[in-house]
């Protein structure tokens, strides 16, 4: 084996040889050719023209790598490295025919030679095509004296949403008492209005039963009062039947007239008939039901026990229901040794991808 020695390497410099590979085929021993460097924006194009065909191509950009040759004196037997260009070569197509001229000769051929179905298919792609630039100007001739006006229609898919079914609630508050703020549960005129309603009657002997043994014992503000007689009528009102919210002289609160507004309010709607009858549909039933969990929790320090709960709610604990509902307020079952109970506490139960009520199951 012969041992070679390089002597000198050489880099690229103002000229520099290159190396040609042609896309459609590959140079003989015999090939010469005259080749012409365009060089642009740093960028060199080699064109040479081969038998009346011209073909070019741009200078490789060797990112990772160099392309070097070796050079051997024979006479005096020195050897050197130089650093080399590369380029691919590739024929130039002259096309004279544009888009449109070349659809005009498609469409002819088909015509001529083309299958019924093919000459069809042609026809009613020619009836579809528009001029962009006519449209453009007659659309924007039509729409110049259109205003825009913008409608608020977030009030018509509440329903489709949790905080429909829920008081205002707020889901990053750093305590428990700021998550559903008793403030926002109804205004402040509201509460007094209330307050000063009730405090002319007995309201302790129309509390609910359960909610007398959540409250027995106990002295609370006057917005817990309220609160307290709020959840009470709520729950009188869950049991009362469909034909009788229909009546025109159905009244929740004999005692006060704001809360008895408040509750129809919120808790029943209209029919779409004729007749625009007072309802209290499936979905206006799972959001009172929410509520009146929600106050209970309020009114017991966020924390009770969840057989009462579901008694007085005529539910049964061990159902999906029951469990979506405590899942739904950010609440949580919590198994104890005297039984389960409904705790609310921070951080919030996670969000679940809520659909509307469908089913039975919610």
């Amino acid at each position: 084996m012969t041992e070679l020695t390089i002597d000198s390497v050489s880099s690229k410099g103002p000229i520099y040889p290159m190396l040609i590979n042609f896309q459609n085929g590959y140079p003989n021993d015999d090939f010469e050719s005259k080749c012409s460097i365009i060089q642009e924006n740093g960028t060199k194009t080699i064109a040479t023209e081969l038998d009346e065909l011209v073909y070019y191509g741009k200078e490789e950009n060797e990112e990772l790598g160099k392309t070097l040759i070796l050079a051997r004196d024979r006479k005096t037997g020195k050897v050197r490295l130089i650093e080399v260009g590369c380029a691919e070569l590739i024929p130039y197509r002259k096309v004279d025919l544009n888009a449109s001229q070349q659809e005009t000769s498609r469409l002819e051929l088909s015509r001529k030679f083309g299958s019924k179905k093919q000459k069809k298919q042609m026809e009613q792609r020619e009836k579809l095509k528009v001029n962009v630039q006519t449209v453009t100007k007659q659309m924007e001739h039509v729409t110049a004296n259109i205003t825009v006006d913008q409608l608020d229609l977030s009030k018509y898919n509440k329903n489709d949403s949790e905080e429909f079914y829920v008081p205002p609630i707020d889901r990053d508050a750093t305590k428990v008492e700021d998550v559903y703020p008793v403030e926002k549960i109804m205004s402040e005129e509201e509460f007094e209005n209330i307050y000063t309603e009730i405090k002319q009657e007995k309201y302790e002997e129309y509390y609910h039963p359960y909610i007398k043994s959540l409250v027995k014992g106990r002295t609370l503000s006057n917005e817990l009062t309220v609160l307290a007689v709020y959840t009470s009528e709520l729950l009188k009102f869950l049991q009362v039947g469909c034909m009788e919210i229909k009546k025109k002289s159905f009244k929740i609160c004999d005692y006060s007239n704001t809360l008895n507004n408040i509750v129809l309010k919120n808790f029943t709607e209209f029919t779409k008939t004729a007749n625009k009858m007072r309802s209290r549909p499936v979905h206006m039933k799972d959001k009172l039901i929410c509520h009146i969990m929600v106050f209970v929790l309020i009114l017991h320090n966020f924390k009770v026990e969840l057989e009462p709960l579901c008694a007085a709610l005529k539910m049964s604990p061990k159902t999906q229901p029951c469990i979506n509902k405590i899942r739904l307020i950010g609440a949580y079952m919590v198994h104890t040794e005297g039984g389960k109970t409904v705790h609310l506490k921070l951080p919030l139960a996670p969000k679940t991808s809520f659909m509307r009520r469908k089913s039975t199951k919610f």
